[in-house]
């Protein structure tokens, strides 16, 4: 379980990271050391030969090969010390070596040679028996543009050599501690990192159905772990939002249809125990018909509802003349309003273009209006206006009905809210056709509004996009 943890895929690849760079710098550290300590040891020959055994030899470059001995060992020898040198003719035979040499015999190399012979410097690295490795360098002599000797230098790189090995073991255990305790580290602070990851998670075990109201703890709310509890947090609320809207929606849903099947269950079992004139059984099919109509208008609304929030509610979107369409609602509205002995009025005096489907934009204006003339008494007034307001065509339904208390504004286009809390049904209404109109107007672009003053009425306003051809 540990090795599929995020901890340790990070401590893992912090480590292998961390190892390859440590390996690549010790070795990148290893070579420049070598390489410098290497030309420092060829600085020193160059020195030598140029200092020393070529002034040394200028008098004998055309001397016989026999000399050479007696030169070496009288007048090179005491003043190069500790170095080896061993002097070759240009076909590159040994006519003399320095005594510590021994039996050993420097190996020039055939490019070594061709190299000398066009006055290059050469040097060489050689492994002789019993002996460290030898860094030499191949000192061409000229006599009248011709080579006449080579002589070679050498440098035990035993000096450098130790040196050398006393940094790998330096590398060989300071790498792997290095590692151990950066691993360490690592799997220490990934721990301190990803600890509010493991409250995350501990938190969120304890969230259930029954308890959405919980929250995670935001630590710090700059970090990565902070916005991801943050936005965890805000998922958790619209997730509650949701539980809650659901458990109310199916509680309204129930109390909506079992009232009006209960009486007309309750209707159907009186008319056929105690009716028996066809007026009875007149006034018995018109109540179940009325109780038949309600459930039907809660199902269309709550379809409707749906598809809005689904997007899949059709909109055959056109220009659309509020004028026009307010003007042909009127007769109907004023049919309502007759009943109640309330008076409708209407005013707009130029048309005013909106895009939307004028058969739901309809559907907007006609339940407001309905709902304005159901909660207005006798003798009171409904008063429908459109107007512009820049970029928006304005529709206000103002009635001098009851008013809305404070308390209930925030909830006014909630599903099956009624101001009534003992929903009393004597209007005939579902609860449903603010919602519906507060979703209609928002799928068009627009929005709604509500000011209420307790006994002196409400005053409802719709705001829609003007049409390009009306804004231009």
């Amino acid at each position: 379980m540990i090795f599929k943890s995020i901890r340790f895929t990070l401590t893992l690849w912090y480590s292998v990271t961390l190892a390859v760079i440590l390996v690549l710098f010790s070795s990148f550290l290893y070579l420049t050391i070598r390489k410098q300590l290497y030309a420092e040891t060829e600085r020193e020959l160059l020195t030598i030969a140029e200092s020393v055994a070529s002034p040394t030899l200028e008098p004998f470059r055309s001397s016989a090969p026999s000399v050479m001995d007696q030169v070496l060992e009288d007048f090179i020898g005491p003043k190069i010390t500790g170095k080896f040198v061993q002097i070759l003719d240009s076909s590159g035979k040994v006519y003399s070596r320095s005594k510590n040499l021994k039996e050993y015999t420097f190996p020039l190399t055939r490019s070594a040679l061709q190299g000398a012979r066009l006055g290059k410097i050469s040097y060489e690295t050689a492994k002789a028996p019993g002996l460290h490795s030898i860094r030499s360098i191949a000192f061409p002599l000229f006599n009248e543009g011709r080579l006449t000797w080579v002589v070679q230098i050498g440098s035990s790189l035993e000096s450098a050599t130790d040196t050398l090995d006393k940094i790998l073991l330096v590398f060989y255990i300071s790498i792997p501690l290095s590692l151990l305790l950066l691993c360490y580290g690592g799997w220490f602070l990934a721990g301190r990192a990803l600890k509010p990851v493991d409250l995350i998670t501990r938190s969120a075990r304890k969230i259930t159905a029954e308890n959405l109201s919980h929250r995670l703890e935001v630590i710090n709310p700059k970090d990565e772990i902070g916005r991801l509890a943050e936005t965890f947090n805000s998922t958790l609320a619209r997730l509650e939002n949701s539980f809650k809207r659901t458990r109310q929606f199916s509680a309204d849903v129930s109390h909506e249809l079992r009232t009006p099947l209960t009486i007309l269950r309750g209707e159907t079992e009186v008319g056929l125990k105690w009716a028996k004139e066809p007026e009875e059984f007149r006034e018995l099919l018109q109540s179940n018909l009325d109780e038949v109509k309600r459930m039907s208008d809660i199902i269309e609304y709550l379809l409707d509802l749906s598809r809005l929030e689904e997007g899949e509610l059709p909109m055959n979107l056109q220009e659309v003349d509020l004028q026009e369409l307010l003007l042909d609602l009127m007769p109907h509205a004023k049919l309502l309003a007759e009943k109640r002995g309330v008076t409708l009025t209407f005013t707009g005096n130029s048309p005013v273009f909106v895009k939307g489907d004028q058969l739901r934009l309809r559907q907007v204006f006609l339940n407001l209006l309905d709902n304005a003339v159901k909660y207005t008494q006798a003798g009171g007034e409904v008063e429908l206006s459109l107007a512009s307001d820049p970029g928006y065509a304005k529709v206000t339904v103002a009635d001098t009905g009851p008013g809305i208390p404070a308390e209930d504004l925030p909830y006014i286009f909630d599903r099956f809210y009624r101001v009534d809390k003992a929903r009393n049904r004597a209007h005939g209404g579902t609860g449903l056709g603010l919602s519906l109109v507060k979703s209609l107007t928002e799928a068009h672009g627009g929005k709604i509004e509500v000011t209420s003053e307790p006994g002196k009425g409400s005053v409802f306003t719709v705001y829609l996009p003007l049409s390009s051809t009306e804004i231009q």
